[in-house]
């Protein structure tokens, strides 16, 4: 695992459990076996009950006794890895493969704990693992995802989906929605929202002293003038024209498909930006090969998760990738690094 830091202080991330019937814990448990192995510069405080860390590790045999033991005994511990239990009433049932109102209840209180940690500043960053949406507002939680779950805890209004396979980062304007509701949904102050977010977030964060950025057309050939919608020249060109005269470096609206055909020119822009959920992600899906991250722009604190999802159809089989999961982390450590020395700590 390649963690760097350039700093003797070694930073704390909140890693929470995710959906208990997917993947989540189980690459939960590579990642604390990579640890265990390595000794990289952060702790890992895993929000979970500990009979979820119990029950998958007799099912998959991933930690050493000594290294269960370390972990679930709530001290401080010789693999850098720690855990704290989120507010919940008797133990987590769990059932591989399934999602259901329980494994909602976790993963939800799981995001609660999590957040408090953070913004209490015992942790510098969150980590995430994969949620079932379905599970999650079986249990009661009403948002499409962490994304917005953590947003409204944090009391922010927008914040944006980005994701990233090494320096190509793609946001959104719109996530998780229908296609059909797409065009209604899109705003030119919207837009202007998420590139003044973007702008921000790359500088403070990135430490990139003016990011460039590309923006897509919602229709084939950007409309073709109309022919094929007009919302590139009511919505977008103007929303584009508007962030340009707040000093934002910003360019399009492009056509996706040209414009995604060119992306190997890694030095083009900093941060592309798709009106909708699969505009944007298959692209980088494609690049990322497996190791993408998905951060939050515009939150208080720095939050990632890896690119994929619960994977029930494979959930308990030993056979999940900590790739992502890694690369979230690194991702995350990267961020805090950037933040430090961009506040001259």
């Amino acid at each position: 695992m390649s963690m760097k830091r350039g700093d003797s202080r070694r930073p704390r991330i909140a890693v929470t459990i995710g959906d208990i019937n997917g993947i989540g814990p189980e690459i939960i448990l590579r990642t604390i076996g990579l640890f265990a192995e390595n000794r990289p510069p952060a702790d890992l405080i895993v929000i979970s009950p500990p009979e979820v860390v119990r029950f998958w590790n007799q099912r998959l045999h991933l930690l050493s006794p000594a290294v269960e033991r370390s972990v679930l005994d709530r001290g401080e511990t010789t693999t850098g890895v720690s855990l704290v239990e989120p507010d919940l009433a008797g133990e987590a049932h769990i059932a591989p493969g399934i999602p259901s109102p329980e494994s909602g209840r976790v993963a939800g209180q799981a995001i609660i704990k999590a957040h408090e940690l953070v913004a209490s500043g015992a942790v510098d960053a969150i980590v995430t693992a994969p949620i079932s949406k379905q599970a999650l507002h079986a249990a009661g939680f009403d948002y499409p995802g962490h994304t917005e779950f953590l947003a409204s805890l944090a009391g922010v209004t927008t914040p944006v989906m980005m994701l990233a396979a090494g320096t190509f980062r793609i946001a959104l304007i719109t996530t998780h929605m229908a296609l059909h509701d797409v065009p209604a949904s899109l705003s030119a102050k919207k837009i202007v929202s998420v590139l003044a977010i973007l702008h921000d977030e790359l500088r403070r964060r990135f430490a990139i002293k003016r990011p460039r950025i590309a923006v897509t057309a919602l229709n084939p050939h950007a409309g073709e003038g109309g022919a094929f919608g007009d919302e590139e020249q009511r919505i977008i060109a103007p929303a584009i024209e508007e962030a340009k005269s707040r000093g934002i470096d910003v360019s399009g609206p492009f056509a996706a498909d040209a414009l995604f055909a060119r992306m190997q020119d890694r030095e083009a822009y900093d941060v592309y930006v798709a009106m909708y959920h699969d505009q944007g992600l298959i692209p980088l899906k494609m690049r990322a090969q497996g190791r993408g991250v998905n951060y939050t722009c515009g939150l208080p604190f720095i939050r990632t998760s890896p690119d994929h999802g619960t994977a029930y159809d494979i959930a308990g089989q030993g056979k999940a990738s900590p790739a992502s999961f890694v690369e979230a982390i690194n991702f995350a450590l990267e961020r805090i690094d950037s933040s430090e020395q961009g506040s001259g700590i």
